[in-house]
């Protein structure tokens, strides 16, 4: 199979739309960062991976990805994707395949992508899913059955057509892309795409395939569940550490499929229902309960606390709690009685407010999402799909209705 010179990995952004959370891309599924994880998905169809980073994460990048992969640094004069692509317009040429880091499908596609490049002059091609319900972003403009171009996030009832264009774009010549970009103009966030279609004018061989596969992404704060579940849906089996690195009380119930890390504690009673991941020197307490979770290092999940649907960064610690379809970062800790309500009386999906505008999570159930290293107080309760930032102390007995920013 043909190898893709290059392969551009967009990690730029400033993920303010998945506040409180951060650097989305070292967000860790089964003991392993997303963006690692996605280097080694598409490892065997490039020759050349580069990674786009801010000044802000660029060190974390470095230090992640160490010499697999080159990483370059954003400039800062120019934002978005559009910036992200022509930052490397000194360092890569000849074709490419742009991604999003923060998209995650088979990536298989681009074997398809290789096998039209071998059968075909083709300057572009670009990955399609079609749709029926409105996603806000970019919608393929057709024109007698032939891609004429793009319109990045239509209002709903304007949508130009029942297919997205996905963030996975080969270009036969990288030059050509940004000398495109930078001779277009908008008073809007779509350079990346009114670029392409500038590139488009000069009428080049376009071709796309159509992708029928999972597609998850990390967005929002809420998708990390969805992409937890994509990342469960390939645990089939047990896989426990061994049996000298675990301590698992005689009483304890395990129903797979769960992986468990070496360190970890199950005390008497505990019960945990997979899809489960556990990791390195976890302790599930006497009596506690954890369904279909990801509990990550080092955190304490207390006696008679119930864990489901949700997902725990590292060193969380959890004292009598229920925790439903909620997000925890590192070192989050609820004191005695902090319950989070994951579901609304009258039914109805989930809003969250997101740069000060409501947004439909499209869930039926979604518990809170908090941030780093913030306290909650005994005896709170979080309302169904509040966000409470990073470093924050909420006093015992609270009921929080509403998000709460990082204290400072």
């Amino acid at each position: 199979m043909k190898k893709i010179k290059n392969i551009i990995i967009l990690a730029g952004g400033d993920s303010d739309r998945f506040w409180p959370l951060k650097n989305k891309f070292l967000t860790s599924f089964l003991g392993k960062p997303i963006l690692l994880r996605l280097i080694e998905s598409i490892s065997n169809y490039g020759e050349h991976i580069f990674i786009v980073g801010s000044e802000a994460n660029n060190g974390m990048l470095k230090e992640l990805v160490k010499s697999k992969v080159e990483v370059i640094v954003q400039d800062p004069r120019v934002d978005g994707m559009a910036g992200a692509v022509l930052s490397c317009k000194d360092k890569v040429k000849g074709e490419v395949v742009v991604l999003n880091a923060s998209d995650f499908f088979d990536f298989s596609f681009l074997a398809d992508f290789a096998k039209k490049i071998e059968e075909t002059k083709v300057d572009y091609i670009f990955l399609a899913k079609k749709t029926t319900q409105y996603f806000p972003g970019a919608y393929v403009v057709f024109s007698d059955n032939k891609v004429k171009g793009f319109v990045e996030k239509p209002v709903p009832d304007k949508v130009p057509s029942g297919v997205l264009k996905l963030v996975a774009d080969y270009f036969s010549d990288f030059q050509k892309l940004t000398k495109s970009i930078e001779k277009t103009t908008t008073n809007k966030d779509d350079l990346y795409e009114q670029g392409i279609n500038t590139l488009l004018l000069s009428k080049p061989v376009i071709e796309y395939v159509l992708y029928e596969g999972p597609w998850y992404m990390l967005k929002y704060p809420w998708h990390v569940l969805s992409m937890m579940k994509h990342f469960f849906d390939g645990i089939k089996t047990n896989k426990l550490a061994d049996s000298k690195d675990l301590t698992i009380a005689e009483t304890a119930i395990i129903q797979g499929p769960v992986i468990m890390e070496k360190g970890v504690k199950v005390g008497h009673f505990a019960k945990i229902t997979g899809p489960c991941y556990i990791g390195e020197n976890t302790i599930i307490a006497d009596y506690a309960l954890v369904r279909e979770s990801h509990i990550g290092r080092n955190c304490l999940i207390g006696s008679s606390c119930e864990v489901a649907r949700s997902y725990l960064a590292d060193r969380v610690s959890l004292h009598r709690n229920y925790v439903g379809d909620s997000v925890l970062a590192e070192g989050v800790l609820f004191g005695s009685g902090v319950v989070t309500a994951n579901f609304r009386f009258d039914e109805n999906e989930v809003q969250s407010v997101v740069k000060e505008k409501k947004v439909n999570t499209n869930m039926k159930k979604l518990g809170a999402i908090v941030g780093k290293n913030t306290k909650v107080g005994v005896n709170s309760t979080l309302y169904p799909g509040v966000k409470i930032g990073n470093n924050c102390l909420v006093f015992p007995g609270e009921i929080v209705r509403k998000d709460i920013p990082d204290k400072q």
